[in-house]
């Protein structure tokens, strides 16, 4: 019994010391090689455009239209807004586009830069009733 003991803890032992050697040159290799973004030709790696708008979930239309128009967006609604449209909004911003009157009663701003079209959606601050939007989505 005492030679079969022995035997399972050179075995466990020898386990051990191999997944540790197998860990050692794993990570090793890792930080040797290059990421395959950086050793990938130029044309194969997606760029990201260098003046996306930085716009945060939850922040309110305001403070994500005065960051738009100091990056350089304008207001370029795609339609005009009903007057109604405009109280359910809260807000008296030219890119306002449009309100749904029901449901959750989402508002979309839209904006223009140079070719570059982008919408913002929002969602009431407090909902069911007329309020200042907060960001939801935007594309």
């Amino acid at each position: 019994m005492d030679t079969f003991f022995k035997g399972l803890g050179g075995v466990c032992l020898g386990t051990l010391s191999g997944a540790g050697l197998g860990a050692v040159a794993f990570l090793t290799a890792k930080a040797l090689l290059p990421k395959q973004a950086e050793a990938a030709p130029a044309h194969t790696v997606a760029k990201t455009p260098k003046h996306e708008p930085k716009l945060s979930a939850r922040q309110t239309i305001l403070e994500a239209n005065r960051h738009l128009i100091a990056n350089g967006w304008r207001p370029a609604p795609e339609k005009t807004p009903t007057p109604e449209e405009r109280r359910l909004s809260s807000v008296a911003l030219e890119s306002l586009s449009s309100c749904s009157g029901t449901g959750v009663g989402f508002c979309r701003f839209d904006y223009r830069r140079d070719l570059q079209r982008l919408s913002v959606v929002t969602v009431p601050s407090e909902p069911g009733r007329p309020s200042v939007g907060r960001v939801d989505r935007w594309w």
